[in-house]
């Protein structure tokens, strides 16, 4: 996961990365699912994508 965060970061995000990545993490309030279940319970930055993972980002931060 580290590694797809860092190609996120220099291949896709052009505008205001700093609201998705925070240092090598993703930012507070940003929930990452790996298909569907919370990457928290699959060790976060150290898990090892395989072929066919989903991986799904959702900000849960919102403006008024």
């Amino acid at each position: 996961m580290k590694q797809l965060l860092v190609w996120i970061g220099q291949n896709l995000l052009k505008e205001r990365p700093e609201l998705f990545v925070q240092g090598d993490n993703v930012r507070p309030g940003i929930l990452v699912l790996i298909n569907d279940a919370d990457w928290e319970l699959m060790g976060q930055l150290d898990y090892e994508l395989q072929d066919k993972d989903n991986v799904v980002f959702i900000s849960t931060l919102h403006g008024g």
